[in-house]
């Protein structure tokens, strides 16, 4: 029994770890991309012509945005934390139902 309490212990353990890694990778997007919106010149070449910037004018982005492609990243690191059902399946909502019964 023992040693079930412990093992269930470390996967929770470890599950917590792999979620603030989640947030501080949203918060790190969020943070980098506000810097990188007023900072106008930002743009680098990766293959050929294929140019990532935030840079905007009036016709709209010069080049593909580097917030959409990080923003993709972020997106399949939000399934592979919650998995795709995971985000609002009814495990979810039970939880949360009973969380706001709570208070």
């Amino acid at each position: 029994m023992e040693n079930l309490d412990e093992k269930r212990f470390f996967e929770a353990k470890q599950r917590v770890a792999e979620i603030k890694k989640f947030y501080k990778h949203v918060v790190t997007y969020v943070l980098v991309n506000l810097f990188l919106t007023f900072v106008w010149t930002f743009s680098f070449k990766i293959f050929g012509d294929f140019v990532l910037s935030n840079q905007y004018d009036s016709d709209g982005f010069k080049h593909i945005p580097f917030w959409l492609i990080w923003g993709v990243v972020l997106l399949i690191d939000t399934f592979k934390t919650f998995g795709f059902a995971g985000v609002f399946n009814k495990n979810w909502e039970e939880k949360k139902i009973k969380e706001f019964m709570q208070d």
